[in-house]
């Protein structure tokens, strides 16, 4: 076997034993995020005529089954702007996102964290008025109907709010070695 190929297959065996259990289930949330996106949380920005069968019936089961405010579809569009805008970013800015985590935390890419760290404070955040609203919002849902739509919105704060948290501490861990040597300077 040739140096370059002993080396190569060195540094992949050393990406792997990088990648920790949070780092999977990291990776099970970005895949699954993927079609989600693809054929749920697009609905309300998609032109009616244009939207295909299965995604309206998807939106029809969130909206009429689960009664979910946000998803609703009206003629107008004019409803929860302020909702249709994070979808927009989720589509724009997330979805491509959401191929790179999960190739680089399949992979345990070494600087895999800096990007997740900003991912999950941004999406953290977003997940904010949306849980508010449902908990103290005015829209007309029982109580009952609010706790599983907190349920199902739930999960997509408090896995960012994890990515955050281990990406913080792994770039806490990556800076100080540097940040000692700028010290001692």
């Amino acid at each position: 076997m040739s140096v370059a190929a002993d080396q190569s297959q060195h540094q992949h065996q050393h990406h792997r034993q990088r990648r920790t259990r949070l780092d999977l289930i990291f990776f099970g949330y970005f895949v699954s995020h993927i079609p989600i996106t693809l054929l749920v949380d697009v609905v309300p920005l998609l032109p009616l005529g244009l939207t295909p069968r299965l995604m309206l019936a998807l939106n029809a089961f969130l909206t009429e089954q689960l009664s979910d405010p946000f998803m609703v579809i009206n003629a107008t569009r004019s409803g929860m702007t302020w909702f249709r805008s994070l979808l927009a970013s989720e589509m724009l800015l997330q979805l491509p996102f959401f191929f790179y985590a999960a190739h680089a935390l399949w992979n345990g890419c070494p600087t895999r964290h800096a990007p997740l760290l900003v991912y999950g404070a941004h999406v953290s955040t977003t997940m904010i008025p949306i849980l508010a609203t449902l908990a103290l919002g005015d829209i007309d849902r029982s109580f009952s109907q609010r706790l599983v739509l907190a349920g199902l919105y739930l999960p997509y704060l408090l896995i960012p709010l994890a990515i955050t948290a281990v990406s913080f501490c792994a770039c806490l861990r990556a800076l100080s070695p540097a940040y000692s040597k700028v010290k001692r300077s």
